[in-house]
């Protein structure tokens, strides 16, 4: 078998850093053979600490098992009890060939249960873990501005603020416009509205990560309808063939819902003037018709010494949200309104909220200096609304560790596409899947999911997950058992073994792995409690400080270290935690590996709450005989 390289140089440098020895082309040389073993390792590129983390335990647990000098037992595979109280439990570990410290300290079992909807039978599945990797509760809202263009006596744009749901749709923000201007929500039409003209309407179903904070999005209220609602509006009705399909859309009505704005100039250089506005217009209007409805509506924005002259050529009219980007009106149709490309218009705003049709009214720059100065964008308020859903997305987001294990926990439903074939029923139902912790092992690592990809973004979360250094209680996450299956587990290996009552899933950290930067690049930290004398340090390259316990837990934290209570060593000054103390270090496990000269540098900051060494400890650090070869 191959040497144990990776291990062998591990256990060298471990020794070397406690022991004060150590050189950088120890860390060199590390590096040297992880690429060696490790392809992705390679290079300088910065690389995933947890990816390197179980990597390097899957190596050092292979190591182990390859190493020439390894007692030999027998292999044998692993075996389930087939009952739901025991299935999962694998043979003694004593009977295993492939074990080493890594799988005794690390490694336990989780349990994934498929649930059928219908005969509520359950089918259980076990698999191992050396790691727990726990998602983090995303906020449920965002804060969203957009601009209110209701329809009271006196029109204004108020700009108002909204938390809007975070995974919600564009149906749920045309709701909270309606109730905050209570009138019904299909009056609402949402519109994005740039100092260029008109960019986007929004469907009812799509979706509202679309619409980003900073976008200039309108809502307008559709003007009411004159005489009591006796016009006809043009609306979508379907016509029907002979054989009773439908064919071809049909816009009836007289009545047609513009929504305007208007611009000096054409193109990239187009600068909107003048509020963006909704008017209902007869679709049988002459051009002359309706540049002079156009003009009346305008009439309160132009200079009182203006003077219209000419009124063939005012303007142009482009029709927006056609297939054909520039389509103008032409003052040569009889009907304008009527045109294919108006018709095309109210078919793309199909769940849009009203039928309606834009036009961006085009002005000669000349034109729009004579007849209306240097007027230009509204005027649009700030409601109290924007400040304070502003200020309460913009304080820091926080949840606690418990709360990433209720997410881990919670019971979800396959979608339609994994419906599963329930074996009882032997049709696909759409089960329910729940995760539970099996059992736990000694040192238990937390992985905090703060990474996210959204479609093709991909973000990281900076929220501060508040997690216990000491008492973290894991006995709620662990699947309720029988008592009976407790006695029949005390047979086994002590990896897969339940402890006695009491302190037996009560665990306390000991180490915190810290990313800070972003997705595209970043630095790694670590804050560490000594075992010798019990205080916490921050290693941050070649720099080591002591920080006190309230800046461990950081919004950088992204892997967690928790060592089980019960299984501390009485040496360790972790112990302190369960109120043992000791007057002296002297009998720590460090001692094994240096002489007595260097006894005084190494405890020089230990403090005098330290336990002490029991006449046979077992050393964490690897045992040469296990590694020469």
């Amino acid at each position: 078998p191959p040497a144990p390289e990776v291990t062998a140089l591990l256990a060298a440098l471990v020794r070397a850093l406690w022991t004060r020895d150590y050189t950088p082309q120890l860390s060199v040389r590390f590096k040297n053979i992880v690429a060696k073993y490790g392809s992705q390792f390679r290079g300088n590129s910065q690389h995933d600490a947890l990816e390197f983390l179980l990597w390097l335990l899957d190596r050092v647990h292979e190591d182990l098992n390859s190493s020439p000098n390894k007692r030999s037992r027998p292999n044998a595979k692993p075996s389930c009890v087939g009952d739901e109280n025991t299935m999962g439990i694998q043979q003694p570990a004593q009977q295993t060939g492939n074990q080493s410290f890594v799988q005794e300290l690390f490694q336990a079992q989780y349990r994934s249960s498929l649930t059928c909807p219908h005969c509520l039978k359950q089918s259980n599945t076990f698999d191992p873990f050396l790691c727990l990797t726990l998602p983090i509760p995303p906020r449920q809202t965002r804060a969203l501005s957009v601009t209110l263009v209701l329809q009271p006596k006196n029109l204004r744009y108020l700009r108002t603020g909204f938390a809007v749901p975070l995974l919600g749709t564009v149906a749920d923000l045309r709701e909270l416009v309606a109730q905050e201007g209570k009138i019904p929500a299909g009056e609402i039409l949402l519109s994005e509205v740039y100092p260029s003209g008109f960019e986007r309407s929004f469907s009812d179903a799509e979706d509202l990560n679309t619409i980003a904070e900073g976008d200039c999005v309108y809502a307008f209220q559709a003007p009411s309808l004159r005489g009591g609602g006796s016009a006809r509006l043009s609306g979508r009705s379907q016509s029907t063939a002979s054989d009773g399909c439908p064919t071809e859309t049909v816009y009836q009505g007289a009545k047609v819902l513009l929504l305007i704005c208007n611009v000096a100039g054409s193109g990239t250089r187009a600068l909107r003037f003048g509020p963006p506005f909704l008017v209902r217009e007869d679709r049988s209007l002459s051009w002359d018709q309706l540049q002079g409805s156009l003009l009346s509506k305008l009439s309160h924005l132009m200079r009182s010494e203006a003077r219209l002259q000419n009124t063939a050529s005012l303007f142009r009219i482009r029709v927006v949200g056609t297939l054909a980007a520039n389509f103008y009106l032409s003052s040569q149709d009889s009907c304008p309104l009527q045109h294919p490309a108006v018709t095309r218009a109210l078919d793309s705003c199909a769940a849009a909220g009203p039928c309606h049709v834009k036009l961006v009214v085009e002005w000669d720059q000349r034109v729009k200096e004579e007849l209306f100065g240097s007027i230009q964008e509204e005027v649009v308020q700030d409601a109290e609304s924007v400040r304070l859903q502003h200020q309460r997305h913009q304080e820091a987001h926080s949840c606690t560790l418990a709360q990433c294990f209720q997410l881990y926990t919670q019971e979800e439903q396959l979608a339609p596409d994994d419906a599963w074939r329930c074996p009882h029923c032997n049709i696909l139902q759409q089960g329910t899947v729940k995760l539970n912790l099996w059992t736990l092992p000694d040192i238990l690592v937390i992985h905090l999911k703060r990474f996210r990809q959204v479609g093709e973004r991909r973000t990281k979360l900076s929220t501060l997950v508040t997690a216990p250094l000491c008492g973290l209680d894991m006995s709620p996450h662990l699947v309720k058992r029988p008592a009976s299956t407790k006695s029949f587990l005390s047979h086994w290996s002590p990896w897969r073994r339940p402890r006695s009552p009491g302190d037996n899933y009560v665990y306390d950290m000991y180490a915190v792995c810290n990313h800070h930067g972003s997705m595209q690049g970043g630095h790694y930290t670590a804050s560490c409690r000594n075992s010798v004398d019990g205080l916490w340090y921050n290693y941050d390259d070649s720099n080591v400080e002591l920080i006190p316990e309230a800046e461990i837990c950081t919004r950088a934290a992204y892997i967690l270290f928790y060592q089980r209570r019960n299984s501390i060593p009485p040496w360790s000054a972790n112990t302190s935690v369960a109120g043992s103390t000791s007057s002296s270090v002297s009998d720590h496990w460090l001692y094994r590996l240096t002489g007595d000269d260097k006894r005084g540098s190494l405890v020089s900051r230990a403090s005098t709450n330290c336990t002490s060494l029991p006449s046979s400890p077992e050393s964490p650090v690897f045992p040469e005989n296990q590694l020469s070869g």
